[in-house]
Formats: C-alpha cells, structure tokens, sequence
C-alpha cells in the first residue's frame, strides 16, 4: 500500500505542480496564459483519457510489472521535462508525465480495494483520498516554494529521485495480486476520445481571442465525443463501460464528485493567479498561502473516512457543502487591498469543506458495484472526475480573462464555483430522496 500510494501521490501532485509557476512561465516561455495554462489543464485532461485503459491493463497484465513499466515512463516524462528549454517539449514531458501517471492513480484504487475487505472500504479510500484531493491541493505550495529558491526545471527534477526510489522499492518488495486474462484495448476508442476531448478543451482556449476557430475545434471535439460514446455502447469489452452509470449510487455520487473536483481544480489554479498579478505577491509566499488549506485536506482525509464507516454520508456532505457555499462569498470580495491573512484563512475553510465532500462520495459511489465491475467502475470514476476537473480549469480561466480587470475576472470564475457548490446539494437531495424510495 505505501509503494502504490507514494507513487499515486507523486502522480496527482504533478497535476497542480505547475499552476503557481504558470506566471513564471508565461514570461519566460513568451506564452499568454491561455496556452500556458496547458501544462496544468493538459495534464489533467490525458490524465483523465488515460485512465479507462488500467481498468483494461489491469487484466491484461500482472499487476507488478505494468506498475514498474509505468512508473519508468514517468520518470522519463520528469527527465524530458527537466532537460528542455521549449514550451512545447515541456508540455509533451507533461502529458507523458500525466499518461502514465492517470494509470497508475486507478490501479492503485482498483488494487487496495481488491487486497482490503469491503468492511475496511471507507478507511483504504480515505487514505487514497490523500492521493486524489490533498495531493492536488498540496502542489502550488510546493511549487512556489521551488520556484522561491530554484529554477522552474526543478519542478521536473525533484521528481526524479523520488520514482527511482518506488522503481527500486517495487522491484525488491511488491508482489503480484493479479492474474492476466487475454483481454482487448480498443485505439480507435483511445483515439476519438483524446482527439474529441482535446479539442473540446481547446476551443474554450480560442473562443475569446479566435471565435470562428474556437466554434469550429467545439463542433468538431463534440462530435467526435458522440461518436466515441455511441461506440462504447456496441463494444463487448468497452474502452469506458459508460453501462455502469444505470447504476443510481454510482452514476449520482459520480457527478457530485466531478463538480467538487471542478471546484477544487479552479481554485487551486485561480488563487496563485490572483495573489501573484493582483497582490503582486512571490511565488513562495502564494504558495505558502495555500498551505494551510493543503494541510487540513491532508490531515482530515483518514478522519473523514473512518467517520463514513461509522455514519454514513449525508451529514458529512451537507456539512461539506455548506462551508463550501459560504466560502464563496468573502472570495467575491477580494481586492487588491486584501491581507494575505485572509486570503490563507478562506481558502483553508474552502478546502476543509471540499475534504468533507471527497472520500465519502467517492466511497458512497462503488458501494453497490459488483465486485467483478469494481475495476471498470473506478477507471470511469476516475477518468470523469479527471477529465470534469480539466473542463472546469479551463472554463474558469477563460471567465477570468474575459474582463479587461483580472479582479472582476475572478469574481466572475467564484461565481461559477458557488453555482457548482449549489448543483452539489441539489445532487444530493435527489440522491437521498432516491435512495429512501428504492
């Protein structure tokens, strides 16, 4: 558990990494931030596409050897990543880097719930939920820590000896739990949904300065969307086995969690933007901004599970949601004249409210799969919530660029964020209601 975890950790950590150095980036690659902001939305989104083929792998393959191969193909990624002076090799290590890393998070979950019984379910996915949200939640700190006091390459670096370390511990150490079965990947599904989806996600990036070009790559990504799931559905071994979403548990606590990761990813990416050009803050006291709301995520995610096991979901949820929600409204009135203080303190309550929301959603959804579905289910869980996140990052920087005042821009994307926290409760009042009924 601690080999698979340190590395899904390592993996989900690079997925905000870069969002408090994107200002560093901008200038030194001579980028704007719409395309800037790929390293970050990029990464999640291959992260997101990638993720549907472990369920497959993990049937195909032992489960060691597909660990330590991918493993390897990160830390290339981070080596690529660490030797390049171009804006365009950098995001190709990124997404190499996010490939790679998008397996191994669901082999990791599909692998503890299989090793764990169903009675200890809630406590393994509150320490997975270490790897999913506080992990995400602790990278633009270490990010700005980094940049403070080294170049931007040793966000790419630093890396390196940490995979080498779980390459040498996996080799010595993890055994197979697994047994390959001959099973089929399907590349045309593979590629209609990262073509579909990447340019889905690339005409959010044109539609303010390209409108024709933005409306064109929409139509065009949408379309190939369509016909990527219209294929799932006549595929006997599907690339993503959209059928498990006639589950209600699963279908209904899988949405919830891709707007709580909408909500998270944006903030994370919006704060280091807002208190590095508004507050004309460094990088490493933006980072160490966030600190507090990366600690109280990390901390509260084990707490948050065993109390899952023990009361179940809604309390928690509501709780979750309301903090949330009133966390919005002292955001819509940032300035350029309010203390950093504050802004630490709104965004640990923020992220103290989205901890109260993650595990048990993400627990609440498998609860009534099927064993022999469970890893099928934690691929689509994970690829939607990935690829949701993604959606949300670049909807709300684009919101934010909107205005000509980057201050009204992000009051803006804070609103998207209250209207998502809003569809939350709705979520879960049909959620309860339905399950009363059944």
């Amino acid at each position: 558990m601690l080999i698979l975890l340190s590395m899904s950790f390592t993996a989900t950590l690079n997925q905000t990494l870069m969002v408090t150095a994107l200002p560093q980036m901008v200038s030194a690659m001579h980028v704007g931030l719409n395309l800037a902001q790929w390293l970050t939305t990029g990464y999640v989104l291959v992260l997101g596409i990638m993720t549907p083929v472990s369920a497959l792998l993990y049937e195909k393959f032992n489960n060691r050897p597909l660990f330590m191969g991918l493993t390897f193909i990160f830390t290339c990624g981070s080596l690529l990543g660490a030797l390049s002076t171009s804006f365009w090799v950098i995001l190709a290590a990124r997404l190499i880097q996010a490939a790679a890393g998008g397996i191994i998070v669901t082999l990791t979950q599909i692998l503890l719930m299989s090793i764990y019984p169903l009675e200890q379910r809630g406590s393994i996915m509150g320490y997975v939920g270490l790897t999913i949200s506080a992990a995400p939640a602790i990278g633009p700190t270490l990010s700005g820590i980094i940049i403070n006091y080294l170049d931007w390459h040793a966000l790419f670096s630093l890396t390196l000896p940490i995979t080498i370390l779980i390459l040498i511990a996996a080799w010595f150490i993890m055994p197979n739990y697994s047994t390959p079965q001959s099973v089929h990947i399907d590349l045309i599904s593979l590629f209609e949904s990262l073509v579909g989806l990447g340019l889905l996600l690339a005409s959010f990036s044109f539609i303010s300065t390209s409108p024709l070009i933005g409306v064109i790559l929409f139509v065009t990504g949408a379309l190939i969307t369509w016909l990527f799931v219209k294929r799932q559905f006549h595929l006997q071994m599907p690339f993503l086995n959209l059928r498990l979403l006639g589950n209600h548990s699963f279908r209904a606590m899988t949405l919830f969690i891709m707007l709580v990761f909408g909500i998270m990813m944006g903030t994370e990416t919006l704060l280091p933007l807002f208190t590095e050009n508004v507050l004309h803050i460094s990088a490493l006291n933006a980072g160490l901004m966030m600190l507090p709301g990366a600690a109280l995520t990390a901390i509260c995610a084990p707490f948050v599970g065993r109390l899952y096991d023990r009361y179940g979901i809604r309390w928690l949820v509501i709780s979750g949601i309301g903090i949330v929600l009133l966390s919005c409204f002292p955001f819509f009135f940032f300035s350029d004249r309010t203390g950093s203080l504050w802004i630490t303190l709104c965004y640990a309550v923020r992220m103290f409210g989205i901890s109260l929301l993650v595990t048990p959603a993400t627990t609440e959804a498998f609860k009534s799969v099927s064993p022999q579905n469970l890893n099928h289910a934690t691929a689509l869980n994970n690829s939607l919530r990935q690829i949701s996140g993604s959606f949300f990052n670049t909807i709300m920087i684009m919101v934010a660029s909107l205005p000509a005042s980057f201050v009204t821009g992000f009051h803006l994307a804070i609103g998207v964020t209250f209207i998502l926290a809003l569809l939350l409760l709705l979520i879960e009042f049909y959620y309860q209601e339905r399950s009363v009924h059944a």
